[in-house]
């Protein structure tokens, strides 16, 4: 495996610890797997399954219990299945607002960015007219109107 100056695994190669863990698991895998058949082996004798209506099989220990797990494993899953579906439908009906408010967002920014402009275009015309007011005026009055004039803001919350 290739390295960079540090030592460092190159970025997109497993690490040393990585690879240690996939024998480990591998390990246990097959340990695993040498119970389970070594526990098959040891209940091979053949059992009969009685059904219902008279119907009879005659099979391996194991097979019966390989078959029941299945079957187990199978209703688990049949159980989970509207769960599932429902969480999946709640998913994509969150998406979608989701989606509906970024719009209201992105609708309320672009409104947000034309009133600024607004407001610096009505600021820009008060102060050209405010040279040509101020002949008989006092200063700090007229900078006080032009304040109240332009500050005026839409108070959050509502």
């Amino acid at each position: 495996m290739a390295s960079g100056p540090a030592g460092d695994p190159v970025a997109g190669g497993p690490s040393a610890f990585s690879r240690l863990l996939g024998y480990v698991w591998l390990a246990v895998k097959l340990a695993l797997f040498g119970l389970v058949f070594a526990l098959a082996v040891k209940n091979s004798e053949p059992v009969t399954l009685r059904f219902f209506l008279g119907r009879e099989v005659e099979t391996s220990l194991a097979l019966a219990l390989v078959a029941a797990l299945c079957a187990g494993a199978l209703f688990g899953v049949l159980a989970m299945a509207g769960h599932a579906f429902g969480l999946r439908r709640e998913g994509s009906r969150a998406r979608a607002d989701r989606d509906l408010l970024r719009a209201e967002h992105e609708a309320l920014r672009t409104e947000h960015e034309g009133l600024q402009a607004e407001r610096d275009r009505l600021r820009g015309e008060l102060a050209a007219l405010a040279p040509a007011a101020s002949a008989g005026q006092d200063e700090g009055a007229l900078q006080a109107s032009a304040n109240a004039a332009t500050d005026r803001q839409v108070p959050h919350g509502l």
